[in-house]
């Protein structure tokens, strides 16, 4: 199936709500005029501070006044977005006198910068200002024009520069400030600060740490400028500076020749016969890692991989309640796509979570969730379903149905064709089931049965099953992560050559310019009428990232070093080339502007489910404007000046909100809930029958009808979550932030072997952990993060527990025993990041413990994690392999080898680095090196159901705290057991 058919199918399920959304755009145009939000906005338009605004074009010299008492109030006092400026001395406002501009207010203030409307985009940022805050006074662009042509292209401001306010403003909290009553031209380049704008240095010092604050070097020294760009008389009005004379223009000699035999990959996702590219891997190493637990009489689990038989009993119910659902399904789409459209960002909704779906696939998915003893109670109208305890299986099934999946053929309900998986979108998504149990994985393929009527019979489905033992509330989450995610690349077929060309520019050229010129004559020379940059985040690895971009782009046909303004660019034939950005009803080129900044998105503007940040930080970041940031500059990038070729070959696509590194600037997810299912959010309470109850079993006791677990139960998908109840003070002492072992970069709590029982090594306050930021550029986006009901409980206190065995928890006395007794001198950890990860925990869990001396017979420990996911990142699956290769064999007399397998990513930090390919080399490497002795420890399981909720940064790659615990865990009970 072609873009283009799924583009209009697309377009047929949404135009039926044009009306619906007109409606809705015009409602909330005139609400946003009355929200605290457009009041905050204001500020940081002209002055950031209480003293702000109270008359502008258009609107009327009458102030309404508040009576509002604190900062938080103004999300619930719309009243407030025309208040007076002028307060008390306790914070509250005024209400004494007349609601007009009296005596004490300044005289009108010009707020001015030069402005060319036919050459000038600025031009352009201020109608659509005037059209959205003041739409009684211009109700059409051309009204907004003449309006600002009547003031000479200023805007009228009125400003209170009483003492107290302008003390207040610049001095709140010992903020840095700039220009805090307005600048004259945001835009304007300021001498001295290679290429930084007004805008960019105000930006700066509003979004610098704690550590840059007034009187600080950086503050100090941005704040220099401040007489360029918001110069005033003493009576406070603003001074234009001289006019800056236009450069000369660059003049570059660019040597380069199209090639004109490169073939750019095809984007299909299909096959002729209309097999799914990619279909095969990604079910056959899913079904490795699937959950191996099920009830004797379920037959939905078979070891054959092309799972032959299916269960069908369910059936019925599924698609009964999939057709329930339908108008709420599609309806929640419409509105995600309204909330882009709103904002000109309908290439950001194409881009991930379910608005890629809708328009790669045309698919909008709905969460069913069922049990074996009771099929209808869990999807019941109640807000809460009731399921007895057994196999529970939750579904994703496509509402719309136009995709045919399960093959061609008619089969039985008993069997299936051996490739029906192949007719199956390869389409990864996380599920999760939080309870007094926790469950998570990915979700297999799922057929209807041949009985079903014909337009059900291939509607694409999922189904994740699990068996909840005890009995409570369990809550579903299902997330899309990856499309093709087993797709391998070849760094070569880059064809990357090294740029040359002359400067001949004149005296006076700057970098900006002759990085622009070169980018033109590229674009000449090649005959490429289209050209965008890109805005990488977190750009380490600009060859292979700007790469990695030119081949996930649908029609671009080169790529370069430097771009004209962004790290790298991309080269189209023409303009409609460029898929992702075109729209095909309108016949127009979408851009890459948007009219939103997200430097000022509010939390009020959020669902409830996240987290309030704190006082100083109310204001929720999310993605940045190019404007809004500062990104490293050519020529300092620190690679060549370079081009290269899109790679002909399949290729995988990063579809979720978490960390991306082509997405996170470039293609923004609005909501981090956005590549939440529909149907997500759930909640089931399961129950148990008095002769199946579990009895209670707190943390300490062992199952005595359980063996210990050995290396061969390290299998994939062979283990759960179980939580108990947070121990008291009196038996683990009160719990501590642990400072001395690497807990001042990332939470951890207090540890102590000798003096507390061993399960106490497991309490957590997963919610403190994994804010701090370490990485170029999160400090952006960390706060734009999906918090789920699990980091929302605060403290933790579980472990991670196989099925059929059991894991023993280590005190410092049993872990020195086992030292003396194997004759250990010392134990190594090895690896890349992650490897410092587990060094933080594995030196608090040996504190206090002794190591033999080193001698001829003395055992050495290496617990190593083979530097994933840096080979991830960097290495193709065929380079891997090499590498494993070369390890040699093992003797378990005088030494032991663990090596811990890749995390469960929701994140694509760097290219290629996704869940599916961290579960592929984990499988390659429990391959190529079990049978050479040495012994795998399982982290990809357990670091499943935490990768939203104790990641660092935010970046659903680097998992710690429980899951962390869980490992070494493992790795002390296989070191130590007889």
């Amino acid at each position: 199936m072609d873009a283009a058919s799924n583009s209009a199918r697309s377009h047929s399920i949404m135009s039926r709500s044009s009306n619906y959304r007109r409606l809705l755009f015009a409602f909330y145009t005139i609400l946003a005029i009355f929200t605290f939000a457009y009041w905050e906005e204001i500020q940081t338009f002209y002055n950031n501070s209480p003293s702000s605004p109270s008359s502008l074009v258009g609107a009327s010299k009458q102030v309404t006044k508040s009576d509002s008492t604190d900062e938080t109030a103004g999300d619930n006092n719309a009243v407030q977005l025309l208040s007076s400026s002028s307060s008390t001395s306790n914070g509250t406002h005024d209400n004494s006198g007349d609601n007009t501009i009296g005596e004490g207010t300044s005289p009108p203030l010009l707020f001015c910068s030069t402005c060319n409307y036919l050459n000038d985009t600025s031009c352009n940022d201020r109608v659509d200002y005037l059209l959205r805050h003041f739409p009684d006074s211009n109700p059409t662009k051309e009204v907004a024009q003449q309006n600002l042509m009547k003031v000479g292209h200023c805007i009228e401001v009125v400003l209170d520069h009483t003492e107290k306010q302008e003390e207040a403003t610049t001095t709140t909290d010992g903020q840095c400030t700039f220009c805090e009553h307005g600048m004259i031209d945001p835009n304007f380049i300021v001498p001295r600060t290679s290429g930084h704008t007004c805008g960019q240095l105000r930006s700066m010092v509003l979004s610098v740490d704690e550590n840059n604050r007034n009187g600080t070097h950086l503050c100090t020294s941005i704040r220099k400028e401040e007489g360029v760009c918001c110069p005033k008389n003493k009576d406070g009005i603003f001074i234009a500076p001289p006019p800056t004379p236009p450069p000369p223009p660059a003049v570059v000699k660019v040597n380069y020749k199209k090639d004109l035999n490169v073939t750019m990959p095809t984007h299909n996702m299909r096959h002729e016969n209309g097999t799914f590219i990619g279909a095969s891997e990604w079910y056959h190493y899913w079904t490795i890692a699937k959950n191996v637990k099920r009830s004797n009489n379920n037959n939905y689990n078979n070891n054959d991989s092309s799972q032959s038989y299916m269960d069908h009993s369910h059936d019925d119910y599924v698609l009964s309640r999939v057709k329930a659902d339908f108008e709420k399904a599609i309806e929640h789409t419409r509105k995600m796509k309204s909330r882009y459209e709103e904002v000109n960002a309908i290439p950001d909704y194409r881009a991930r979570g379910l608005g890629w779906i809708e328009q790669r696939l045309g698919m909008v998915l709905t969460v069913a969730v069922v049990g074996d003893n009771d099929a209808a109670a869990a999807d019941r109208e109640e807000s809460m379903g009731v399921l007895s305890a057994g196999n529970i299986s939750i579904f994703i099934v496509d509402a719309v149905g136009d995709i045919k999946c399960g093959g061609n053929d008619n089969n039985s309900d008993e069997t299936l064709s051996d490739n029906w998986m192949e007719y199956h979108p390869p389409l990864t998504m996380w599920v999760r089931a939080n309870g007094p149990e926790i469950f998570a994985g990915t979700a297999l393929p799922h057929v209807f049965a041949s009985s079903s009527s014909p337009d059900d019979r291939h509607r694409c489905a999922w189904r994740y099953e699990f068996e909840p033992r005890i009995p409570g509330v369990y809550s579903i989450y299902v997330k899309a992560l990856t499309f093709n995610g087993f797709a391998d690349w070849n760094k070569d077929l880059c064809k990357v050559e090294k740029l040359q060309w002359e400067n001949e520019s004149p005296e006076g050229v700057g970098d900006g310019q002759i990085q622009a010129a070169i980018v033109h004559q590229l674009a000449e020379k090649g005959n490429f009428s289209h050209h965008r940059g890109l805005m990488a985040f977190k750009n380490y690895d600009q060859l292979n990232s700007c790469c990695e971009a030119c081949t996930r782009s649908r029609g671009c046909r080169m790529w370069s070093i430097p771009g004209e303004i962004d790290e790298c660019e991309l080269y189209f034939d023409r303009i409609e080339d460029d898929i992702d950005f075109w729209d095909s009803d309108m016949g127009k080129h979408l851009g890459r502007d948007r009219t939103y900044s997200y430097a000022q998105q509010k939390v009020s503007d959020f669902p409830a489910v996240r987290r309030r940040l704190g006082r100083r930080n109310d204001r929720r970041k999310l993605a940045m404007n190019r404007n809004e940031i500062v990104l490293p500059t050519w020529p300092k990038l620190g690679v060549p000046d370079s081009f290269g070729y899109p790679r002909e070959e399949p290729v995988l696509d990063f579809i979720g909100c978490g960390w991306s590194n082509l997405k996170s600037f470039e293609s923004p997810c609005h909501y981090p809930s956005d590549d939440l299912i529909f149907g997500s959010g759930k909640r089931i309470e399961i129950t148990v029958d008095s002769k199946d109850q579990i009895a209670d079993v707190s943390i300490a006791s062992k199952v005595e009808e359980k063996k210990a677990c050995s290396v061969e139960d390290e299998s994939f998908g062979n283990g759960r979550w179980v939580k108990y109840p947070f121990p008291d003070d009196s038996v683990c002492m009160p719990v501590e932030r642990d400072l001395d072992s690497g807990g001042f970069r990332t939470y951890m709590p207090k540890y102590n072997g000798t003096s507390m029982p061993p399960f106490c090594w497991h309490r957590d306050n997963i919610d403190q952990c994994c804010n701090a930021c370490a990485e170029m550029g999160c400090r952006f986006i960390v706060t734009h993060r999906w918090v789920s009901d699990l980091r929302q409980s605060g403290k933790w206190f579980g472990r991670w527990e196989n099925y059929d065995c059991f894991y023993d928890d280590l005190g410092s006395a049993e872990i020195q025993q086992c030292i003396d007794r194997k004759n250990i001198s010392n134990i190594e950890v090895k690896g890349a990041s992650v490897k410092q990860i587990l060094q933080r925990y594995i030196e608090q869990k040996l504190n206090g413990i002794q190591m033999v001396k080193p001698t001829a017979f003395s055992r050495n420990i290496v617990l190593d994690t083979l530097k994933m996911p840096h080979v991830v990142w960097h290495d193709a699956v065929k380079e891997f392999g090499n590498k494993l290769d070369a390890y040699g064999e093992i003797n378990n007399e005088t030494s032991e080898y663990y090596f811990v397998t890749g995390f469960y990513f929701s994140s694509e930090r760097e290219p290629h680095v996704i869940v599916d390919r961290s579960l592929q080399f984990s499988n390659l490497a429990w391959k190529k090196l079990t049978p050479k002795g040495y012994k795998m420890i399982n982290a990809f399981d357990v670091t499943a159901a935490f990768t939203y909720d104790s990641d660092g940064q935010n970046d659903g790659l680097h998992i710690t705290g429980p899951p962390i615990r869980a490992i070494l865990t493992k790795f002390f009970h296989h070191l130590c057991q007889e």
